[in-house]
């Protein structure tokens, strides 16, 4: 009686992951348009990967994001744009609680002015999802190279004239670096004149300073003319500094800070 009782659970096991097996091999395309509960009733047993739980659409996108994720066994990349394009919310995805994570949290707001920072900041972060170059290029290659800069970045201060008529800044540069020296020439005081770029770029560091440091890691190309101590001395503190100056030093990790104050 106990071989015939061992021999039936060792019969039982081998069926079991044999069906295992062949669940790992057999293409699951096929059953895509399965509902969840008639996939757990595979996926709920010993030894099979759990399907998807009551948490999936908050917790999908970190499992997704693994290298060894198999979720094109069963869905196409339509599927996922779906969601993640603003289509496809009927009523069975739209719980309140998750509405939020239909679209990264990366993607949203001002992310066409942003995702070049972002991308050259972690390109890893972009290839997650974004596994062809050609995504990029689909966009990109409609468009001239300066139209792609940054407003702050399509005119730069080597290329304002002096005088409506005069030469270019470009004539005080020293090995693509502008000597900060000769600015008193003109500009005695570090009374620069208002123009477009001065202001375009005062913007974008007002409004994201993490952005410009991105590229500008110590602030030293910004020290050239602010900087309280050498150069031009325009002063580097906006308007209202004392109530905004806790924010900007938090944003910049004070690494601009320590070139001119000890301590701040």
């Amino acid at each position: 009686m106990k071989k015939l009782l061992f021999g039936f659970m060792m019969l039982s096991l081998s069926i079991l992951y044999v069906q295992q097996a062949v669940a790992q091999k057999e293409p699951h395309k096929e059953y895509a348009s399965m509902k969840i509960s008639d996939c757990n009733s595979c996926h709920k047993a010993e030894g099979i990967a759990l399907n998807h739980d009551a948490d999936w659409v908050r917790g999908h996108r970190s499992l997704a994001s693994k290298a060894n994720a198999k979720c094109a066994e069963c869905h196409e990349q339509s599927w996922c744009l779906d969601c993640h394009q603003g289509g496809g919310i009927d009523v069975k995805l739209s719980t309140q609680n998750y509405k939020r994570d239909y679209i990264p949290k990366s993607h949203r707001s001002d992310w066409l002015e942003i995702h070049p920072i972002k991308a050259l900041d972690n390109p890893q972060s972009c290839v997650r999802c974004h596994t062809e170059q050609k995504f990029c290029t689909q966009c990109h290659s409609r468009f001239r190279p300066t139209d792609l800069q940054f407003l702050s970045h399509r005119r730069q201060f080597r290329d304002i004239r002096l005088g409506s008529v005069g030469p270019q800044h470009a004539i005080f540069e020293q090995n693509g670096v502008i000597n900060p020296t000769v600015c008193q020439t003109c500009h005695p005081g570090g009374i620069v004149p208002s123009h477009t770029w001065s202001g375009d770029h005062a913007r974008e560091a007002r409004r994201n300073l993490q952005s410009c440091q991105t590229c500008h890691s110590d602030g030293d190309v910004c020290l050239t003319c602010h900087s309280a101590r050498t150069g031009l001395k325009v002063n580097p503190h906006p308007r209202n500094w004392n109530a905004v100056k806790g924010n900007f030093k938090d944003k910049s990790n004070g690494r601009s800070c320590i070139k001119c104050h000890d301590t701040f």
